[in-house]
Parts: structure tokens; sequence; C-alpha cells
């Protein structure tokens, strides 16, 4: 039986961290939620929308696409991924949120933050059970 003497292990001047982001897909959810953002503030753009389609509705949709981008832009294992897509969503909305309470003719609302939150939940879920049952690799960064 050999045992090695600690001198002998070798330590990696990086340490391996779970987590990596991929910058385009990082890109992408910025440039759309700066987008987002922006659309809201012009006056009277964000209630026409909210009148034509509903308010609940369109933040479902976007912040769901926000979730799937998100979910891309993340390489790490899988509860993590589910978990930090969440997180990050959570935090979006609530920045846009807190956004919306600043413009006068806005109004922030807890409702559309669980909305936002919960369209996050659905798709990291939906996502994550696609990578288990069907064995979805993460493409490398």
């Amino acid at each position: 039986m050999r045992i090695d003497h600690p001198s002998h292990v070798q330590l990696s001047a990086r340490p391996v961290l779970p987590l990596r982001w991929h910058i385009g897909w990082l890109l992408a959810l910025a440039g759309f939620f700066l987008l987002m953002v922006l659309l809201g503030s012009v006056p009277g753009q964000a209630q026409a929308l909210s009148d034509r389609y509903g308010d609940k509705l369109l933040h479902t949709l976007a912040y769901g696409f926000m979730a799937i981008l998100c979910h891309r832009s993340l390489h790490a294992p899988r509860t993590l991924h589910a978990l930090l897509t969440v997180g990050v969503i959570a935090l979006l909305g609530l920045l846009d949120e807190s956004l919306q309470s600043l413009l006068p003719y806005r109004n922030a609302s807890i409702l559309d933050w669980c909305f936002d939150i919960g369209a996050a939940a659905i798709v990291a879920a939906l996502l994550a059970c696609q990578a288990h049952f069907f064995q979805v690799d993460e493409p490398d960064a």
C-alpha cells in the first residue's frame, strides 16, 4: 500500500468553480432587459401594451423569455442552475419594479414581481426536467 506524502499532492493555482457564464447569452439577457425597461419608460407605452395584451401575460412572457436567456447563459450543476436562474430573474424583476416606482406615470406592484418569479420558476423547472429526462448536456463556453 502506497501513501503519497502531502508534498506530492499537486494543487491547482486556479480553483475549479461549478459556475461559469456564457457571455453571448448574458449580453442577450441584458439587452432584452434594457429594451424592456426603455419601452416601459416611454409615457403611455406600457399602459397601452397592458391594456391590449394584459399586464400579467406580458410579465409572464417577458420574464419567462428572460429566464430562458438566463438559463442558457449559466453553466452550473442542475440544482444550482435552476436556483440561480430564478434568483437572477427575481433580482431583475425587483430592479424593474423599483425603477417603475421612480416614474410618476408608472406604479410598482408586488404581484407583478410574483408573476416574474413564477414565470422564471416554471421555466427553470421545465428546463431542469428537459435536461434530466433527455440528458441534455450543456455546451462548453
